[in-house]
């Protein structure tokens, strides 16, 4: 088993999981409220707060987790689905599954999430450094670690706001295999099969799946497939070998774009390729270790022909390329039980291509950035119940030159009363991308890095008995050398170029809370207030609402069946239409409906099926999470899944 994927699991023998027992413990650092159907975690190990292994109560981190029993439940296909309702995250789709769709977290552009599989990090090197989690199916992982805040003190560019890590499954225990398909509106198709298991000290883990639908709107369909695999492999006492592939096909039609309301024949292709590794080594019980490397493969095809009736049509077919290599060391010194000593080293060369054949002339870019870098981490605890996080990492890239990034965090549980106390200081960063530096027509090649300082304070409290929870979070974010369009200087074809010409702002605060009425009701909500401004605008931060919040009904009338009722809503927001108009986004209220019935056919090696189905959007609301892109009306999904 990995190490670095190892937390135990505890559950009260003769008793059915109870929700709060899960919503507490990790409400504590604001994770989505969540029911269990299964063995639940009272205090999970996570490792993308401090690149170790530590339960979420010894986080100084505002940490989020969204277990496996969490995306079973909400029978979640995409990730984007599964990641609805976290405190502090935005999660949004421009229309139906399988289109534009990205992370932020606590008002930070979708740039300024740093987003990795397995620790892998997958941000692109092009166009702005997102990613684009559309063609990412949730079946492929087990849980999914959220981290607010900026961390690049630990992992360097994009980390601004937030990093946001899926996690595979972990190879252990007795050999599993299983399937499901589900069916639904818009003619949707989601299929899914796995197999996973122990193989002596190691293990092995695979999975296949893909989803289907028409969409929406003509020319809305989505076509999207992908495989992951991997495991453990022990060699010799002292070491262990982890690897990664996974491979994501989607192809997709573009209903709407920019200049074109309703587009019949533009069409994106993508295609990513992830392979990694991690080899650990134990030198003594005190010293270990890991070396890491990566290799993230990605290619759009993005062609749009003349549209019948068009009067001055932008025809463009182009061709995007990027190659993310990743290499690195890290040593981990124990001294005792009170502190750990962490220190690296990271290597990543960035390469992108870019073809564009339209109207207005053919491009060919082409250009590579490297970034090398060194960090150290000390994570000392006084005693049970406080500790502190002190990191600094030193990045020199070759497109930003030198950026130094410190944070320190802090936690103190306050004895005989049920409550934590902590805070953390820190400053993010984001290099410039290829496209940014080196795009023909708007490309500024000496831009420097957009830059954040944030600092947020927190409190958790465990109310009537522990059948209560409370967790309230204040930020605040400045974000500086902002890049944005300049249209004031000639650029490079004499219309403008991209500029460090921004300064912004984001405060807020994050609550989150449950309360579990009797053995079979809970009650779990969650809200996040964001004040944004943009210097350079004189307005609030595009894409981002003011409000978010969620309340949710949770079901357990026995251990075989599950369900809740979820009530989502936003405040209004600033956006760009595609197609002009008016800039603000109506706010908008959402209900949805999820259960899961769990059909035990006998003992534990026999097979299991689990009954699943949800109604989304059950008032059939007319509402758009980005501004010009209508969301899907009422839908649902129903489906079956065995597993032996």
């Amino acid at each position: 088993m990995q190490g670095e994927e190892r937390y135990q699991r505890t559950r009260i023998p003769g008793r059915p999981p109870r929700p709060a027992v899960l919503l507490a413990a990790c409400l504590f650092f604001g994770a989505a409220p969540s029911v269990a159907a299964g063995p639940v975690e009272t205090d999970p190990v996570v490792v993308t707060a401090t690149r170790i292994e530590e339960k979420v109560s010894e986080q100084a981190s505002p940490v989020s987790v969204v277990t496996r029993e969490e995306i079973e439940l909400d029978g979640a296909v995409l990730v984007g689905d599964a990641l609805q309702g976290l405190p502090g995250v935005d999660v949004q789709r421009k229309g139906s599954p399988g289109n534009l769709e990205n992370i932020k977290i606590r008002g930070g552009l979708a740039s300024h999430t740093l987003v990795m599989i397995d620790g892998f990090p997958v941000n692109s090197p092009a166009i702005d450094g997102a990613y684009d989690v559309s063609t990412l199916p949730v079946g492929r992982f087990d849980r999914i670690e959220v981290v607010r805040g900026p961390q690049s003190a630990l992992y360097g560019s994009n980390a601004m706001s937030g990093v946001v890590n899926f996690l595979p499954p972990r190879p252990e225990g007795p050999a599993r295999f299983g399937g499901g398909a589900a069916a639904g509106s818009f003619s949707t198709l989601q299929w899914n099969e796995f197999a996973a298991g122990g193989v002596g000290n190691g293990g092995f883990h695979l999975g296949v799946g893909g989803m289907t639908s028409e969409g929406i709107h003509p020319n809305d369909d989505t076509d999207i497939v992908s495989f992951m695999g991997g495991g453990d492999v022990p060699v010799g006492e002292r070491n262990r070998f982890h690897a990664l592939v996974l491979t994501t096909d989607g192809k997709k039609g573009v209903p709407i774009d920019f200049g074109t309301p309703h587009d019949i024949n533009h069409r994106l292709t993508r295609r990513g390729l992830l392979v990694g590794g991690r080899w650990e080594t134990r030198i003594s019980s005190a010293l270990t270790v890991t070396a890491t490397g990566s290799r993230f493969d990605e290619s759009y095809h993005d062609r749009d022909p003349a549209d019948p009736g068009e009067a001055s049509p932008f025809v463009f077919d182009d061709v995007l390329e990027t190659v993310k290599t990743d290499v690195g060391v890290m040593a981990r010194i124990a001294t005792g039980e009170r502190s750990v000593t962490f220190a690296g080293f990271e290597f990543t060369k960035n390469r992108a291509t870019d073809t564009l054949q339209s109207n207005f002339g053919d491009t060919n870019t082409a250009d590579t950035s490297i970034d090398r870098s060194v960090f150290l981490q000390e994570e000392w605890r006084s005693g049970k119940g406080a500790g502190v996080s002190a990191g600094l990492r030193v990045d020199r890239d070759s497109k930003a030159g030198t950026v130094v990034s410190p944070r320190v965090a802090a936690f103190l549980d306050v004895p005989g009363v049920g409550a934590r106390l902590r805070a953390a200081a820190g400053k993010g960063f984001r290099t410039p991308t290829i496209s940014e530096t080196s795009d023909p027509f708007i490309g500024n090649p000496t831009l420097s890095p957009e830059v954040t300082w944030s600092y947020e304070a927190g409190a958790d409290i465990a109310l009537a008995g522990g059948e209560a929870a409370l967790s309230m979070t204040w930020f605040f974010q400045e974000f500086r050398d902002l890049i944005q369009f300049d249209g004031t200087v000639p650029g490079p074809v004499g219309f403008g170029q991209l500029s460090n010409v921004g300064k912004s702002f984001s405060r807020g605060v994050e609550l989150g809370g449950t309360w579990q009425l009797n053995r079979i009701v809970g009650l779990a909500g969650t809200y996040t207030y964001t004040d944004t401004w943009n210097s350079t605008t004189g307005q609030r931060i595009l894409g981002v609402p003011t409000q978010r919040g969620s309340v949710s009904i949770l079901l357990t009338p026995t251990t075989a069946f599950t369900g809740r009722v979820d009530w989502r809503l936003e405040s209004d927001e600033l956006d760009v239409p595609p197609n002009g108009g008016d800039p603000l986004r109506p706010g908008y209220a959402r209900v949805d409906l999820h259960a899961r019935y769990l059909w035990r056919t006998g003992s534990r090696e026999a097979p299991q099926v689990a009954l699943t189905g949800k109604v989304q959007n059950l008032l059939d609301r007319d509402y758009e999470e980005r501004k010009g892109f209508p969301a899907p009306g009422i839908n649902f999904l129903l489906g079956a899944e065995v597993s032996i």
